[in-house]
């Protein structure tokens, strides 16, 4: 794998092992992620700077919220 794919599959592990709709606040949540990537680099003996970690968080968050927006009509029907 290389590093864009490990920083993913690290991103990916924190928000699955963590319920960020769950949260109160982007600063919390990108915390929590953040802690959950370093945890997974250091298992992994993986080095990922605070500024990559940093940039999959931002990218990651963004893309979940742009995929949420598929599922608001739905949400809407349900009520």
């Amino acid at each position: 794998m290389n590093k864009k794919e490990l920083l993913d599959k690290a991103f990916n592990e924190a928000v699955t092992e963590f319920n960020v709709n769950a949260a109160d606040g982007k600063d919390i949540i990108e915390e929590i992620v953040e802690t959950s990537m370093k945890a997974f680099a250091e298992r992994e003996k993986v080095d990922f700077t605070d500024d990559e970690i940093k940039a999959t968080i931002i990218a990651g968050l963004n893309t979940m919220k742009e995929v949420g927006k598929d599922f608001t009509y739905q949400t809407k029907m349900m009520k």
